[in-house]
Formats: structure tokens, sequence, C-alpha cells
């Protein structure tokens, strides 16, 4: 019979220990966000831990804008790649602070929390899909009929979350910035003009927002640094193939899997999406779809078409926003389309930002 000493009894229960809080962390994180905020008042060890867990389960929030009621639905990233659509979406209730028929402007997400604007109130709300906690504060003054460009996110040098808004009027550019622990807004006059050429929702990636700048002949890429509130050198775009020049004027931008994307068409071309893989590393960028011009037609019908990629799916599968009004999920190996969200009756715009469930709190 095998004896044991103190020093080995000792080390066995430390191992035993470890393996046990990693099977722990394991169990938790594959629990849903509601179920881990009741389990934190279990013991203070699991109220420490807790806030720690990384679910890493991406959703999408959706709203079409026009519907009344306007319902927010959450598609769960996780089911699509199992292709459990019909368990894939959920209805979710509206913050309280949002009134009945209030339509609302998704200015983006980062941590779990996602920023929206309401349009026939006077606030802009900071809400955690996941715990429904929100935070609210007041929107900057009205700039009439000027292009809006605008997005969230967080910057690590001052541990804040911020709102920016801004508007050219072809001779400067002004910024507003919101931080949420300040709690004032903040605005920047008299910059260089930057002229989007469209209003969207800035992608939040590395402590900065990035947007495309189009252009006629070429398009880049511009960055709001969110530690210093000004604008950065561009992130270079992917090198053109011969003849894909023209695909260049027609392009947007996204985040998937902690990366920039950039894509490209389909107005009546290919549409194409390439993924920086290293940040800010023009040769980073790589052609990770391309989607011919008659596969398009053939399923939606030939003429121009508006495709947007939301998220690339660990089966390779792409979520998409079709011509503004529904839901479609590409798969490149079969090179099909199905509808995962079809069109209203009234074909009302919709609106879409991805988020993370987490139990970060907007209360700061």
């Amino acid at each position: 019979m095998m004896m044991l000493n103190s020093s080995s009894k000792r080390k066995t229960s430390h191992c035993s220990c470890i393996v046990a809080e990693e099977i722990v962390n394991g169990i938790l994180s594959r629990l849903p966000v509601k179920s881990l905020k009741r389990f934190q008042c279990v013991c203070k060890p699991w109220n420490d831990l807790i806030p720690e867990i990384d679910t890493n389960r991406l959703r999408l929030l959706y709203s079409p804008l026009l519907a009344n009621p306007n319902p927010l639905l959450s598609i769960d990233y996780e089911a699509l790649n199992k292709g459990n659509d019909g368990l894939a979406i959920t209805e979710l209730q509206c913050p309280e602070v949002v009134k009945r028929n209030t339509s609302l402007k998704f200015l983006g997400s980062c941590n779990g929390l996602v920023c929206l604007e309401m349009e026939e109130q006077d606030g802009i709300v900071l809400w955690n899909p996941s715990t429904r906690e929100t935070k609210l504060f007041p929107k900057p003054p009205p700039i009439g009929n000027e292009s809006q460009f605008y997005g969230f996110g967080y910057d690590p040098s001052t541990e804040d979350y911020k709102v920016m808004r801004g508007h050219s009027d072809h001779m400067k550019t002004v910024i507003e910035v919101f931080a949420v622990k300040r709690n004032t807004w903040r605005a920047h006059m008299d910059l260089c003009c930057i002229d989007l050429s469209f209003h969207d929702q800035g992608r939040f990636l590395n402590g900065a927002l990035h947007w495309i700048k189009l252009g006629y002949m070429s398009s880049s890429i511009i960055s709001f640094d969110l530690a210093n509130d000004s604008f950065m050198e561009t992130v270079p775009l992917p090198h053109c193939e011969p003849g894909d020049t023209k695909d260049l004027t027609s392009l947007g931008i996204g985040t998937t899997r902690n990366c920039l994307f950039v894509h490209s068409g389909p107005d009546t071309s290919d549409f194409n999406i390439w993924v920086m893989e290293e940040f800010g590393v023009r040769d980073s960028w790589t052609k990770v779809l391309n989607i011919p011009s008659e596969i398009i037609g053939r399923k939606h019908g030939h003429g121009e078409h508006c495709l947007k990629p939301l998220c690339i799916l660990d089966s390779g599968e792409v979520l998409m926003e079709h011509d503004g009004n529904r839901l479609v999920l590409y798969n490149p190996r079969e090179m099909t389309f199905r509808k995962i969200i079809k069109e209203d009756k009234d074909h009302s715009p919709i609106e879409t930002v991805a988020y993370i469930e987490t139990l970060v709190s907007p209360v700061m």
C-alpha cells in the first residue's frame, strides 16, 4: 500500500482545486447570463468569479424601424451555426425607458452594451440586453438636415465608454463626444472636413471607430481614436486585383472575430469580402468570400441588390442584410441563400447591431 506524506497530500489537494475551478468555469460559461446573475448570490467566491466569465456567446439585435409596434429580436449566432434557425430567434422586451412606438437607431455596441438613440424621445439609452440594465442620457443639440456619422466604443485609457456623433458642412467637420463617466457632451470644432458621403454606424475595434470613406475613383478606411478624440491615419484597403477597381467605389465595413472586414458590390457585379487578419497591415487582407453575380441574380433577380454582411459564422456561412429589409444566410459551399427573417408587409427598413452576452453594467 502506497503512503502519501503531508506534502504530497497538499499537492494533490491543490491540483484538485485547480481542476475543480476549471470545471466550474467551463460549466458556468455555458449558462445563460440571467442564470449567472442569479448564481452570483450563491457565495462570495462565485460573486467574484462570475463577472470574469467569458460566455463568448454572440448575438445580433434586430429591429424593423417602421413596424408598429416595432419588436426587438435577438438572434443567436451559435444556433444559426448549428442550423437551428427556429431556435435562434427570440423576442426581447424594449428597455423600460423606451415608450411604445418609438423608433430606435442603433449607434453601436461594445462589451455587451448596446447604445440606442430614441428618435421620438429626447434621449440615448445604454442598455445591456442580457441583464436589462439601462442608463439614460441626453442627446446632443439637433444639427438640422446635415448627414451624420456616429459610433459607440470603449476608451481603455480612461476606462470609459464613449458615444460620438460627427457631421460635415463641406468646410469643416464637427465631432461631439459623450463620456459616460463624465456624463457630458464635448464638441470638437474646426476639424479638417471628413466627408463620409453617407451616414452610418462606426465599427469599434482596437480602441477606435472605423468607417469607409467613399470616393468617386477610390475609397479608404478612416478611424476615430477614442483616447484622443481625433481622427487617425487611415487603415489601408486591400490591394485590388485586375478589374476590381470599380468595385471599390461600393464598399462597406464590419468586424468579425476581432478583425476588420470590408466588402464590395454587389450592385451589378460580384460580391466580395476581405478580412484584415493583422490589424493595420495591408498585406494581411485575405479574400474570404466571392459570390458571383449570376448566383445573386438567380436567387434574387437580376439588377442592383444591396447585401450587407453582419457576421461570418464558424461554419463559413455569412449572415447578411438583403436590400435593407430582411436577413439571409449564405452558404458558400452550396452557393445558396436561405431567409432567416423575411421582410414585413410594409418592407420596413431594419436596424441591426451585433453584441455579446455579458454581465457588464451600463451604470458606472
